[in-house]
């Protein structure tokens, strides 16, 4: 089944280890994106090459080393479809992800964007020993942009990714910030459909900089408070 114009990005850098297996569940899909647009970003390992090797069922795209926000918004730029869809390099879609988001923004006209659950996985190739503690309790996270599946205009109306370094680690939840200031709609499904792998080179590993990133998302959302009193 072809979908009514989905457009799937897939910012990728240094991703050769689990590109495949991301790639394979957006292919997989029971409505299939019309548009796959992998986005390298300055990858140092095979990512491109793995991207390439699909040949037409894909758009592969390279660009100098900026980070994931920029490599969103170079997606955004070369899509060509309504609607927008995004995975992370290292993470799966559930086989009707994009169907059953597609259906519950097509029963709400109002909506501007449709959110999944999400749960974490712990990758195969990660050692037991080094596994932390974790919740692995399905959740609703607005600022991973994996769960989220939008209309095009909503960047029109909140903008794309900030490529601040200060959201390098927040960057989702940023524009989320923005979205929920613009009122625009959200409509939920209350189901997983996306799963995050856990491994080694996370960007959340890097507690330091995941916590300045948390720091400077609420100082942000403190000051557009302080714009709307």
């Amino acid at each position: 089944m072809s979908s009514p114009g989905i457009s799937l990005i897939i910012p990728a850098y240094n991703a050769g280890r689990y590109l495949r297996e991301a790639i394979d569940s957006a292919l997989n899909q029971t409505v299939k994106p019309r548009q796959i647009i992998v986005v390298d970003d300055g990858s140092t390992d095979d990512t491109l090459e793995i991207a390439r090797s699909y040949g037409s069922a894909l758009t592969a795209i390279t660009q100098a080393n900026a980070n994931s926000a920029a490599a969103r918004n170079r997606g955004i730029a070369e899509a060509d479809q309504p609607i927008i869809a995004f995975l992370d390099a290292d993470d799966r879609f559930v086989a009707d992800k994009l169907e059953r988001q597609l259906h519950a923004l097509s029963d709400r006209a109002d909506a501007m964007l449709c959110l999944c659950r999400v749960c974490d996985f712990w990758s195969p190739d990660m050692p037991s020993d080094a596994r932390r503690a974790v919740n692995f309790v399905p959740q609703y996270r607005p600022g991973q942009p994996g769960t989220w599946l939008a209309r095009r205009e909503l960047f029109d109306r909140a903008g794309t990714f900030s490529t601040s370094p200060s959201y390098t680690f927040s960057e989702g939840s940023e524009i989320y910030t923005r979205i929920e200031r613009a009122g625009l709609g959200v409509v939920r499904i209350d189901d997983v459909l996306v799963e995050r792998r856990l491994h080694a080179s996370n960007k959340t590993t890097d507690s330091k900089a995941h916590l300045d990133g948390i720091m400077a998302l609420m100082k942000r959302r403190l000051d557009l408070r302080r714009e709307s009193a």
